[in-house]
């Protein structure tokens, strides 16, 4: 059995549909799983020791003319000769299932009300049908459920094995707390001011994570008016992998650094504000906070900063019961 995963970005949403793997290799042990994803963020799933074959396109700014889609189309010929049994379009983009049907004709998807893109599943062989606003994951779960005839539980996935995997081991956390102080929207994105008033409340070591200017200049600031606080080093994916894993627990924004704690196992508080916490599965180890804002997943609000509303002392509560989990 050929199964060719389609799911081309973001990091967060690749992180959460890597879940899959460990159960397909489970109860399908003869299959041969590759997977196709955008260039940037390739290195996620590199070393997976679930992967067959991993596939990336240079999609950057590829959307914005009929030439460069074109040039898309021409460089995902190449897996047509694969010849595969599945097609899985995990992303359900009109993009992806483009991309998808182009490679074969075996192609499964979310029907038209369960994707993101509704036209998507018209380039689809078999459709899966789930509530765009249930959780994530487990939407996930279930389109490799109908594809592929399983019956993957969410007690398996509560009790799910560690899905990302590096090799660069140069980083180390030392068991430090993680700040993830960045997203890919303001909105997203807790106030410097109470990362500072919770860094200040911890009374342990922490190491802020930061990919661009603007967060590295978040964590300076932060560092600057806390003893405690230091700036995690300038880091690769793989090596953001290691960094992670060897940490205590990371607290942070709705972003990919903070869900890749749960997909290794560690530790984890997210902070909701303008986006719904049905983005991740709760476990023991794996909490969030919501601010009191209403949301709908399918039309998000810019306007909506509720996050900052989230109160440093209610994020210490989570840390002091996470403490105990780990004691007892």
């Amino acid at each position: 059995m050929k199964i060719l995963i389609v799911r081309l970005s973001a990091l967060g949403d690749i992180v959460h549909s890597a879940v899959v793997l460990e159960f397909i290799k489970r109860y399908k042990p003869d299959a041969k799983i590759d997977w196709l994803v955008d260039k940037r963020f390739k290195s996620i799933l590199e070393n997976s020791i679930y992967i067959d074959k991993l596939y990336s396109l240079d999609l950057k700014g590829e959307e914005s003319s009929f030439e460069k889609i074109s040039n898309v189309i021409k460089k995902s010929k190449f897996l047509k000769s694969k010849k595969y049994d599945y097609i899985i379009d995990m992303q359900g983009l009109l993009k992806s299932s483009i991309l998808a049907r182009l490679i074969g004709k075996n192609t499964y998807g979310f029907s038209w009300k369960s994707a993101r893109e509704g036209a998507s599943s018209l380039l689809y062989k078999k459709k899966s049908v789930s509530n765009y606003n249930e959780n994530k994951i487990l939407r996930n779960v279930q389109l490799i459920n109908d594809a592929l005839n399983l019956k993957i539980s969410k007690d398996e996935v509560l009790n799910k094995r560690q899905h990302l995997f590096y090799s660069d081991t140069t980083f180390s956390s030392n068991e430090k707390v993680l700040f993830v102080v960045g997203s890919s929207m303001a909105q997203k994105n807790y106030p410097k001011e109470k990362f500072l008033e919770l860094a200040q409340l911890l009374d342990r070591q922490i190491s802020i994570i930061w990919g661009s200017l603007e967060e590295r200049k978040l964590a300076v600031w932060i560092a600057n008016r806390c003893s405690n606080v230091e700036l995690a080093p300038k880091m690769n994916l793989d090596q953001l992998k290691h960094y992670i894993f060897t940490s205590s627990l990371v607290i942070g924004n709705d972003s990919g650094p903070t869900h890749i704690a749960w997909a290794m196992n560690i530790p984890s508080i997210v902070l909701f504000g303008m986006t719904p916490p049905e983005q991740m599965l709760v476990t023991e180890i794996n909490r969030y906070l919501k601010s009191d804002s209403v949301v709908n997943p399918s039309k998000l609000q810019k306007s909506d900063f509720s996050i900052g509303d989230i109160k440093a002392e209610d994020i210490m509560e989570i840390v002091k019961e996470l403490d105990e989990k780990k004691g007892s």
